[in-house]
């Protein structure tokens, strides 16, 4: 009864995609029978950009106001007479924060680049835990759990900056860290424990849910290997935020 309930003549993509947020069973099970992300990537896709658009001044803000004390410091500026380093500076600056107001392209592929490589790690679990899934089903697993790790969180995060205001984050860290995360734990940490720390945050912690119970219904993967590199994707995910804090 339950496959004829999730049968492709009976269930679009754009409900399986829905679903993942507040039926994530069912969204599995469709995926296991038809394994369709096109829906799910626009979905994601739109509320990444949208929340991209609007963060985007946030972004700029931040990267204007803790940028040039960084490339202060560093070695390749800092040999630099004192004139041609300001403008050096104000030049490299200029160009991030202008750069920060296309981030809805790099959103956008990102989205597809992380599929891929969640994709292929699954495939390992899934030779591991001598699961049945297949590169098909774990693409499509991955695309449509977007809809939450990419596309909700860049809308909740939209709304905080909307009700902060964009000037009101200094550093890149306070823009990670305004999303309820395992940064809260550790106030005092810093930039790089709490850009990781931020990264575990609730939408990513969600996204791991959903990743591990996806692999289990999906490719019938041992729970014990689903959450194991269901976590492990998570723990990656924010070392390699954090490295870009060194």
């Amino acid at each position: 009864m339950e496959s004829r309930q999730i049968a492709p003549s009976s269930r679009s993509g754009l409900q399986t995609a829905l679903d993942v947020i507040v039926a994530p069973k069912a969204a599995f099970l469709a995926l296991r029978e038809v394994p369709t992300w096109g829906w799910a990537f626009l979905v994601a896709a739109v509320l990444a950009v949208v929340g991209s658009i609007v963060t985007g001044p946030a972004i700029g803000h931040a990267m204007a106001t803790e940028m040039p004390a960084k490339l202060a410091a560093s070695p390749q500026f800092a040999q630099m007479p004192a004139d041609q380093r300001d403008a050096a500076i104000a030049r490299t600056v200029g160009f991030f924060v202008t750069f920060a107001k296309f981030s809805f392209i790099i959103v956008i592929v990102g989205i597809l680049v992380s599929g891929l490589i969640q994709a292929l790690i699954m495939l390992i679990a899934n030779a591991i835990g001598k699961g049945d899934g297949n590169f098909k089903k774990f693409w499509a697993l991955s695309i449509n759990v977007s809809v939450v790790g990419s596309g909700v969180a860049s809308i909740v995060l939209m709304i905080i900056v909307l009700i902060r205001g964009a000037d009101s984050f200094n550093s890149t860290v306070d823009i990670a860290g305004s999303v309820p995360s395992l940064a809260l734990v550790a106030p005092g940490a810093g930039k790089t424990l709490a850009t990781f720390l931020g990264t575990i945050n609730i939408f990513n912690i969600w996204t791991a849910v959903l990743l591990a119970m996806g692999m289990g219904t999906v490719a019938r993967i041992p729970r014990g290997v689903a959450v194991t590199f269901a976590v492990l994707m998570l723990v990656a995910a924010a070392g390699f935020a954090a490295s870009g804090q060194r």
